[in-house]
Protein backbone atom coordinates (compact mmCIF):
# COMPACT_ATOMS: atom_id res chain seq x y z
CA UNK A 1 0.00 0.00 0.00
CA UNK A 2 1.33 3.67 -0.82
CA UNK A 3 1.36 6.82 1.68
CA UNK A 4 -1.83 8.41 -0.14
CA UNK A 5 -3.69 5.20 0.33
CA UNK A 6 -2.92 4.80 3.83
CA UNK A 7 -3.59 8.24 4.78
CA UNK A 8 -7.41 8.30 2.78
CA UNK A 9 -8.05 5.58 4.44
CA UNK A 10 -6.97 6.93 7.77
CA UNK A 11 -9.04 10.15 6.21
CA UNK A 12 -12.19 8.22 5.89
CA UNK A 13 -12.29 6.24 8.71
CA UNK A 14 -11.38 9.93 10.90
CA UNK A 15 -14.29 10.96 8.98
CA UNK A 16 -16.66 8.18 10.12
CA UNK A 17 -15.71 8.19 13.50
CA UNK A 18 -16.69 12.15 13.42
CA UNK A 19 -20.00 11.85 12.05
CA UNK A 20 -21.30 8.86 14.16
CA UNK A 21 -20.92 11.50 16.51
CA UNK A 22 -24.27 12.71 15.84
CA UNK A 23 -25.64 9.37 16.90
CA UNK A 24 -25.08 10.13 20.52
CA UNK A 25 -26.48 13.88 20.11
CA UNK A 26 -29.84 12.45 18.75
CA UNK A 27 -29.76 9.62 21.36
CA UNK A 28 -30.14 12.38 23.60
CA UNK A 29 -32.64 14.13 21.85
CA UNK A 30 -34.47 11.23 21.53
CA UNK A 31 -34.32 10.31 25.66
CA UNK A 32 -35.24 13.58 26.64
CA UNK A 33 -37.85 14.06 24.24
CA UNK A 34 -37.20 17.19 22.75
CA UNK A 35 -34.19 19.11 21.01
CA UNK A 36 -34.30 22.02 24.00
CA UNK A 37 -32.87 24.82 23.07
CA UNK A 38 -29.91 23.15 20.41
CA UNK A 39 -29.95 24.42 16.71
CA UNK A 40 -30.22 22.48 14.21
CA UNK A 41 -27.57 24.12 12.08
CA UNK A 42 -24.85 21.89 13.15
CA UNK A 43 -26.34 19.31 11.46
CA UNK A 44 -27.76 21.34 8.51
CA UNK A 45 -23.91 22.77 7.12
CA UNK A 46 -22.74 19.59 7.99
CA UNK A 47 -25.87 17.98 5.69
CA UNK A 48 -24.72 20.63 2.72
CA UNK A 49 -20.74 20.44 3.10
CA UNK A 50 -20.89 16.65 2.57
CA UNK A 51 -23.44 17.51 -0.31
CA UNK A 52 -21.35 19.80 -1.71
CA UNK A 53 -17.88 17.52 -1.09
CA UNK A 54 -19.87 14.51 -2.70
CA UNK A 55 -20.71 16.20 -6.03
CA UNK A 56 -16.77 17.45 -6.44
CA UNK A 57 -15.47 14.00 -5.30
CA UNK A 58 -18.05 12.78 -8.13
CA UNK A 59 -16.09 15.21 -10.69
CA UNK A 60 -12.73 14.25 -9.78
CA UNK A 61 -13.93 10.69 -9.21
CA UNK A 62 -12.12 10.25 -5.88
CA UNK A 63 -13.40 7.13 -4.58
CA UNK A 64 -12.54 8.35 -0.80
CA UNK A 65 -13.50 11.82 -0.91
CA UNK A 66 -17.07 10.02 -2.47
CA UNK A 67 -17.44 7.53 0.00
CA UNK A 68 -16.90 10.25 2.65
CA UNK A 69 -19.14 12.27 1.68
CA UNK A 70 -22.02 9.82 1.21
CA UNK A 71 -21.71 8.73 4.36
CA UNK A 72 -21.49 12.13 5.67
CA UNK A 73 -24.73 13.26 3.85
CA UNK A 74 -26.59 10.36 4.69
CA UNK A 75 -25.76 10.34 8.21
CA UNK A 76 -26.58 13.88 8.69
CA UNK A 77 -30.33 13.77 6.38
CA UNK A 78 -31.46 11.34 9.22
CA UNK A 79 -30.12 13.67 12.28
CA UNK A 80 -32.16 16.59 10.31
CA UNK A 81 -35.07 14.28 10.07
CA UNK A 82 -34.25 13.04 14.12
CA UNK A 83 -34.00 16.32 14.94
CA UNK A 84 -36.90 17.78 13.55
CA UNK A 85 -39.34 14.89 14.80
CA UNK A 86 -38.40 16.15 18.12
CA UNK A 87 -38.07 19.98 18.21
CA UNK A 88 -41.04 22.22 19.70
CA UNK A 89 -39.95 24.41 17.10
CA UNK A 90 -41.10 23.10 14.02
CA UNK A 91 -44.13 24.55 13.89
CA UNK A 92 -42.49 27.58 12.81
CA UNK A 93 -42.65 27.85 9.40
CA UNK A 94 -41.82 31.10 8.45
CA UNK A 95 -38.10 30.59 10.36
CA UNK A 96 -37.85 27.14 8.69
CA UNK A 97 -38.46 29.52 5.80
CA UNK A 98 -36.34 31.45 6.15
CA UNK A 99 -33.07 29.64 6.85
CA UNK A 100 -33.62 27.37 4.05
CA UNK A 101 -34.41 30.78 1.84
CA UNK A 102 -31.46 32.03 2.70
CA UNK A 103 -29.32 28.89 1.84
CA UNK A 104 -30.99 28.75 -1.39
CA UNK A 105 -30.54 32.72 -2.31
CA UNK A 106 -26.42 32.10 -1.34
CA UNK A 107 -25.88 29.06 -3.49
CA UNK A 108 -28.11 30.17 -6.74
CA UNK A 109 -25.70 34.02 -6.09
CA UNK A 110 -22.01 31.47 -5.59
CA UNK A 111 -24.01 29.28 -8.80
CA UNK A 112 -24.43 32.26 -11.23
CA UNK A 113 -20.77 33.76 -10.62
CA UNK A 114 -18.89 30.83 -10.87
CA UNK A 115 -17.36 32.12 -13.96
CA UNK A 116 -16.29 35.32 -12.99
CA UNK A 117 -13.54 33.40 -10.60
CA UNK A 118 -11.36 33.17 -13.76
CA UNK A 119 -11.74 37.15 -14.09
CA UNK A 120 -8.16 37.67 -12.94
CA UNK A 121 -6.84 35.26 -15.81
CA UNK A 122 -9.21 37.13 -18.66
CA UNK A 123 -8.51 40.54 -17.53
CA UNK A 124 -4.48 39.25 -17.40
CA UNK A 125 -5.11 37.57 -20.92
CA UNK A 126 -7.49 40.02 -22.51
CA UNK A 127 -9.02 37.15 -24.06
CA UNK A 128 -12.44 35.41 -22.60
CA UNK A 129 -11.22 31.63 -23.44
CA UNK A 130 -12.10 30.37 -20.47
CA UNK A 131 -15.47 31.54 -20.59
CA UNK A 132 -18.44 29.93 -22.34
CA UNK A 133 -20.59 32.12 -24.09
CA UNK A 134 -24.09 30.14 -24.69
CA UNK A 135 -23.89 29.22 -20.50
CA UNK A 136 -23.84 32.76 -19.62
CA UNK A 137 -26.08 33.69 -22.05
CA UNK A 138 -28.35 30.83 -20.55
CA UNK A 139 -27.72 31.94 -17.41
CA UNK A 140 -28.61 35.21 -18.04
CA UNK A 141 -31.82 34.57 -19.54
CA UNK A 142 -33.02 32.34 -16.65
CA UNK A 143 -31.98 34.81 -14.19
CA UNK A 144 -34.36 37.05 -15.90
CA UNK A 145 -37.25 34.73 -16.26
CA UNK A 146 -36.78 33.37 -12.85
CA UNK A 147 -36.85 37.23 -11.24
CA UNK A 148 -40.01 37.93 -12.91
CA UNK A 149 -41.60 35.04 -11.91
CA UNK A 150 -40.43 35.98 -8.16
CA UNK A 151 -42.03 39.01 -9.18
CA UNK A 152 -45.20 37.62 -9.79
CA UNK A 153 -45.67 34.95 -7.45
CA UNK A 154 -44.31 38.26 -4.80
CA UNK A 155 -41.40 35.47 -3.64
CA UNK A 156 -37.85 37.23 -2.28
CA UNK A 157 -36.11 34.43 -2.23
CA UNK A 158 -37.10 33.46 -6.03
CA UNK A 159 -36.19 37.39 -6.77
CA UNK A 160 -33.30 38.53 -5.68
CA UNK A 161 -30.72 35.62 -6.10
CA UNK A 162 -32.08 35.11 -9.60
CA UNK A 163 -31.83 39.45 -10.31
CA UNK A 164 -28.27 38.85 -8.69
CA UNK A 165 -27.43 36.19 -10.99
CA UNK A 166 -28.69 37.88 -13.76
CA UNK A 167 -27.03 40.85 -13.31
CA UNK A 168 -23.80 38.58 -12.77
CA UNK A 169 -24.08 37.26 -15.83
CA UNK A 170 -24.40 40.60 -17.51
CA UNK A 171 -21.25 41.13 -16.36
CA UNK A 172 -19.58 38.45 -17.92
CA UNK A 173 -21.40 39.28 -21.03
CA UNK A 174 -20.10 42.66 -20.85
CA UNK A 175 -16.64 40.53 -20.87
CA UNK A 176 -17.20 39.39 -24.23
CA UNK A 177 -17.76 42.56 -25.76
CA UNK A 178 -14.88 43.82 -23.90
CA UNK A 179 -12.15 40.92 -24.82
CA UNK A 180 -12.24 38.98 -27.59
CA UNK A 181 -12.61 35.03 -26.94
CA UNK A 182 -8.78 35.05 -27.82
CA UNK A 183 -6.01 37.07 -28.27
CA UNK A 184 -4.57 34.62 -31.14
CA UNK A 185 -7.74 35.12 -32.77
CA UNK A 186 -6.94 38.85 -32.84
CA UNK A 187 -3.70 38.84 -34.32
CA UNK A 188 -5.18 37.09 -36.81
CA UNK A 189 -7.57 39.71 -37.56
CA UNK A 190 -5.52 42.36 -37.63
CA UNK A 191 -3.06 40.60 -39.80
CA UNK A 192 -5.25 39.55 -42.47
Amino acid sequence: MDLTTIVGMLCSMSSFSFQLVGINVCRGIVKKGSTGDMSPFTFISYFVACAVWLKYGLIVQNTVVIATNSFGSIMNFIYIIVFYTYSSKKTDGQLALSHLGSYCVCLTIIGYGAPLVSLSDIVRSKSTESLHFVLILANFLLGLLWTLYGLLIADRYVQVPNFLGAMLALIQLSLFAIYPRSSHSRSKVIHS
